[in-house]
């Protein structure tokens, strides 16, 4: 009996061992998501929201957690464009970087490369793709690969990211890529150096698509693609009261799920693995605007591509997925504190912080999704500003890489973790 058991155990641990021996069988691929803007209380909320208070998300699901540190040179709390850099170059960057600090390029990432992470993997013959709900200029994708002073400089930011021949580049900021005066699907163009980049994508050999269904379409075949799916951002910006009868989200652009979704099918069969970094910005400007049912419905699809990201690592044993934001915008915090279900909450609580319901403020608070004993409690949202915060953050991670990710992490950590996912080694830290 006790023979048998031993060897049975034996076998179990040679079996794990082949299954360890094989993690990284296949070429190494990354993802980085980044739902921007949400803290732990971001989640603590979504999760009331969605699951109630004995569930548990996707999110909940990553098994590696660690508390991220995002201060740049500068500043206590990350600007997105500061909070990208250090993400994308393994260094500690400013408020005002964007690839540069003290106004000249960044000589050399963390790992000694002269360039930013997603570069590298491509100059490693990896695959590469940038989503974002906001402009696909926007900080948190741009700063990925281009290099300028200003993040406002949305022309010479898109095309950088077309000369970095990113293989998927989906988001908002059609008008980006169009001259002045040029109608696009979306809108009107705002490129002022007459060329068209769009018609130069295609030149390249991108398909490009503007709708949901062109994209759902563009799918069924592999290759390049450009996805411009609005003028700007994919989303509305405002108070409940500023948005009151406008739908928040556009309603023939892609979701953030969606198009992670796409992209990872597009990325996946790269012969030499791939690097993803997709941001959904709706949760960071939703919340810098107060917006709580907003930044619920933006988050929980952020949950949602947790989840088609951890069915993907089914199949892929050797993607690993970090899941990180550099800031806690609002500082959202979920309440149930002195709260009755159907009657409208005060527009503020005694210390003066905003009070939101399920339409904004002065209005009945959401109701949790039904606990163990199928009960929907009420809760409210308050807020502790309308601006990025330092506190709350969280890093999680699954797949080879999530090793990495324990203790506390400083943002410059993050390079570090996707360098090694890809790569192997632990990629030397900034000083």
């Amino acid at each position: 009996m006790n023979i048998r058991v031993s060897h049975i155990a034996a076998a179990m641990v040679c079996a794990l061992a082949t299954l360890s021996g094989a993690a990284h069988a296949g070429p190494r691929s990354a993802i980085f998501l980044h739902p921007d803007g949400m803290g732990a209380n971001t989640w603590t909320a979504v999760r009331l929201k969605e699951a109630g208070p004995d569930g548990r998300l996707a999110w909940d699901k990553l098994p590696n957690v660690a508390l991220y540190t995002g201060p740049l040179a500068d500043s206590v709390t990350a600007t997105s464009n500061g909070g990208a850099t250090s993400h994308a170059w393994g260094v500690r960057a400013q408020s005002d970087s964007f690839g540069m600090i003290d106004g000249a390029r960044i000589p050399r990432a963390a790992s000694g490369a002269d360039a930013p992470l997603l570069i590298e993997a491509k100059r490693a013959g990896k695959a590469i793709g940038l989503v974002n709900t906001a402009s696909i200029t926007d900080a948190g994708t741009g700063a990925q690969v281009a290099v300028v002073r200003s993040r406002k400089e949305h022309a010479e930011i898109a095309a950088q990211m077309l000369a970095a021949d990113v293989d998927v580049l989906l988001g908002g900021g059609e008008q980006y890529f169009l001259p002045a005066g040029v109608k696009g699907v979306h809108g009107v163009g705002v490129r002022t150096d007459g060329r068209n980049l769009i018609e130069e994508a295609r030149a390249r050999g991108y398909r490009v698509v503007r709708t949901r269904a062109e994209f759902q379409a563009a799918l069924k075949t592999p290759g390049k693609l450009l996805g411009l799916f609005a003028a700007d951002a994919t989303f509305e910006e405002g108070t409940e009261e500023a948005l009151a009868g406008r739908p928040v989200f556009a309603p023939d652009a892609p979701r953030y799920d969606e198009l992670v979704a796409g992209a990872v099918a597009l990325l996946r069969g790269a012969p030499r693995g791939y690097l993803l970094v997709a941001e959904e910005e709706a949760t960071d400007n939703l919340a810098g605007d107060n917006h709580a049912a907003g930044v619920l419905e933006a988050a929980t699809g952020a949950d949602r591509a947790i989840a088609i990201v951890l069915a993907e690592q089914a199949r892929n044993r050797d993607l690993t997925l970090v899941v990180a934001s550099d800031s806690d915008c609002g500082g959202m915090q979920a309440t149930g504190d002195d709260v009755v279900a159907g009657q409208p909450l005060p527009r503020a609580l005694p210390n003066g912080a905003p009070l939101d319901g399920i339409a904004g403020a002065g209005t009945p608070p959401f109701l949790a999704a039904p606990d163990r004993a199928g009960r929907r409690l009420p809760f409210a949202i308050a807020w502790a500003s309308d601006g990025d915060m330092s506190g709350g953050g969280v890093v999680r991670a699954a797949g080879p890489g999530a090793r990495y990710v324990q203790g506390t992490l400083d943002s410059t950590d993050i390079y570090t973790v996707l360098h090694a996912s890809l790569f192997g080694g632990r990629a030397p830290r900034a000083p």
